[in-house]
């Protein structure tokens, strides 16, 4: 106890050092806190909304979707998948880009989804007025459109818009043009749900997307399936695979990602980016910790004459060593007390102006150890070259030292 308090007594002698000191390890602490929260809260968010759908998903995406390919995956692929292949209960292609709509002067972005009747089953979608897309509005080439909870909003001004027309406007080297489709169908307000924010989109026809919008002449780059249940998916995974390797006769042609393989590479991905950041954050750490070590040496010299007086009354090297390790340590333990606090604050200011984009902050445990264990390091670390170079003075050098 003797020894904390001479430490607490040194510190608060010298404030505006010890603050100065303590800085960099306020910042690195509360940049490391951050930084691991928002990634845990990112990778908790895409977790959820690619998990929201269950296990049962499949995705597969063809590298070479082009008007020009000679042997392109196309939406009688998903049929035929859905047909031909066991454990598959619904698959579609999908066409997909964004879009400014417009009714009246008012105008959005939407993403715009050309897709078969079985997207809305395989994405679990609720229409609260109207009706989905169906098989009638692909094969007589309906201008039928089926919009998201916020396009209703921001369009109309309100949900029970069936019937109504608004503009999809194209642009193009030409110029641009306005395609006029109806609106049959609203969806529930829903949210992020795997690739999409549902409340954002326009769903069309395939067929009428290709046609008057995508020109893809039936081609998609990718292809949604949902297997029957999680027990079979695997099965259907193996099937899809049979399928499209008779098709393309080369595996290299085609991916097939289940929702397990999407997780992984999502997880890998944002772990990847967190170790980056975390790393970059960490050098004003070191920055701080180096910081410590130069005004514990100075405080080291200022004070051999205290040293060298209580050598003298019997003060051994092993006491003198513990009390300025002890310093640095405590120094640096509040420093990294008080970046924790700022990084609670700083994640909160982010996530606040972050909401549109789906950010959000989880704290752990994990983080708070890391971030509290990480800080204390440091001051041992930084704080033995100092320490050790108190023990070794000698007390007759110390006492004579003006």
């Amino acid at each position: 106890m003797e020894i904390l308090r001479e430490t607490f007594r040194s510190l608060f002698d010298n404030k505006l050092r010890t603050f100065l000191s303590m800085l960099g390890i306020i910042i690195g602490v509360a940049a490391v806190m951050t930084i691991i929260a928002i990634g845990d809260g990112a990778r908790e968010e895409i977790n959820r909304t690619v998990s929201s759908l269950g296990s049962n998903i499949i995705m597969v995406t063809s590298s070479i979707f082009s008007r020009f390919a000679s042997d392109p995956l196309e939406f009688k692929d998903a049929i035929n998948i859905t047909t031909m292949v066991p454990g598959v209960a619904n698959a579609t292609g999908l066409l997909a880009s964004s879009y400014v709509v417009e009714i009246h002067g008012k105008n959005t972005t939407a993403t715009v989804l050309g897709v078969l009747p079985g997207f809305f089953e395989i994405m679990n979608l609720d229409v609260v007025y109207g009706r989905p897309i169906n098989e009638e509005d692909s094969e007589e080439l309906r201008s039928s459109a089926v919009i998201g909870y916020n396009i209703a909003d921001k369009l109309f001004g309100r949900q029970e818009v069936i019937g109504e027309r608004f503009n999809i406007i194209q642009t193009g080297s030409s110029g641009s043009r306005k395609i006029t489709f109806e609106v049959v169908g609203v969806l529930k307000k829903t949210g992020s749900r795997l690739l999409f924010n549902i409340d954002d989109l326009v769903i069309l026809p395939h067929t009428v997307a290709d046609h008057r919008l995508f020109h893809a002449s039936g081609r998609t780059g990718q292809i949604l399936v949902s297997a029957i249940d999680e027990k079979s998916a695997d099965l259907a995974r193996m099937g899809i695979d049979f399928y499209l390797y008779r098709k393309f006769e080369d595996s290299k042609k085609y991916t097939i990602l289940s929702q397990d393989a999407i997780l992984d590479a999502v997880n890998q991905i944002t772990g990847i980016f967190n170790v980056i950041l975390v790393g970059i954050a960490s050098i004003s750490l070191v920055v701080g910790g180096i910081g410590i070590m130069n005004i514990m040496l100075v405080t080291v010299k200022e004070r051999t004459r205290e040293i060298g007086i209580k050598m003298a009354i019997g003060a051994s090297r092993r006491r003198i060593l513990l009390e300025f390790l002890l310093e640095s340590v405590v120094l640096t333990v509040i420093a990294g007390i008080i970046g924790m606090i700022l990084g609670v604050f700083l994640s909160g200011i982010i996530v606040h102006f972050g909401k549109a984009f789906g950010l959000s902050a989880v704290f752990t445990v994990k983080s708070i150890l890391l971030s509290f264990g990480v800080s204390a390091a440091i001051g041992l670390f930084f704080g033995i070259y100092p320490a050790n170079q108190a023990s070794k003075l000698s007390p007759v050098e110390a006492l004579r030292y003006e």
